[in-house]
């Protein structure tokens, strides 16, 4: 006889799966908005290393400044930081991380209009991830920065990742930056270490999709899709497996799935994981 998981149990991991954010920001005060009171007489706030007034940043390096939008605009909020103020400066921040996982780091970049150098350079760290960035001045003015959004993905090598913004320029302007997010990507699915459910690739789902789930050490797993209501669709895997990642594919409209919201639920090692995925006409 098949063990079925009881319905209110089902219903309830599957509800927090749909409320629960998909991307949630792993980087404390990003904005720069959390922090000392600043005059409006003196909208340039230094911040020297060993100094704590950057809330939830260590200033490293040489220091940094904290600058309002009483002196220029922002992209969002009241402030921004200069990686400099007196010569190159930089800040850190380490965030919780899943070893393997992939992470994308989003930030928004410009510097001190008729600066010089007029190229202003940052170096960004993530982990063992390192990507330099160049902005040019040129475009921009005090009421109008013309903030530029960067990117970079990198998969963290520890439970512990560190984010480094390190200047590069040797004068008193170097970059300046806003509004840093980090957000999960997707998670580790070669590690045979731990249980893990992948997201459905790809998401929505029309004519095809592959699910990959990876197990800490062999045994019974049991990978279904479930609609809304609870009821079960169709199973992908019902079994011994050996340890390590395991990757299905399957075909929605051939089972008869509707369109719209459905589940994917992996029950192994005495846990239940669950992703959400949408299917397409």
């Amino acid at each position: 006889m098949r063990r079925v998981p009881p319905r209110a149990v089902l219903l309830t991991a599957m509800l927090l799966a749909s409320v629960a954010p998909a991307h949630a920001q792993a980087i404390v005060n990003g904005s720069f908005e959390a922090g000392p009171v600043i005059p409006l007489a003196n909208p340039i706030f230094a911040v020297a290393p060993g100094n704590t007034a950057l809330t939830g940043w260590t200033v490293t390096g040489g220091a940094v400044n904290i600058v309002t939008d009483n002196y220029w605009a922002p992209y969002a909020g009241q402030r921004s930081v200069v990686l400099s103020s007196t010569g190159p400066g930089a800040i850190e921040q380490a965030f919780a991380s899943s070893p393997g996982s992939v992470y994308r780091l989003t930030f928004w970049l410009t510097g001190e209009p008729f600066s010089s150098p007029t190229l202003k350079h940052v170096r960004v760290t993530a982990g063992s991830a390192t990507q330099d960035f160049t902005y040019d001045i040129t475009p921009a003015w005090h009421w109008d920065m013309h903030w530029l959004q960067q990117s970079l993905d990198f998969t963290a090598n520890s439970t512990s990742t560190t984010l480094k913004f390190a200047s590069l320029d040797a004068g008193a302007w170097g970059p300046a930056l806003d509004s840093v997010k980090v957000v999960f990507v997707s998670a580790d699915v070669r590690s045979s270490h731990v249980l893990s459910l992948s997201r459905v690739s790809p998401d929505p789902v029309q004519s095809a999709g592959r699910i990959t789930f990876s197990l800490p050490e062999p045994g019974r797993a049991r990978l279904s899709v479930y609609d809304v209501q609870g009821r079960e669709l169709f199973r992908l895997a019902d079994g011994e497996h050996a340890a390590g990642p395991h990757a299905v594919a399957f075909a929605p409209a051939r089972s008869g799935v509707r369109p719209g919201l459905c589940v994917a639920v992996l029950q192994a090692a005495g846990r239940t994981l669950v992703q959400r995925f949408f299917v397409l006409q």
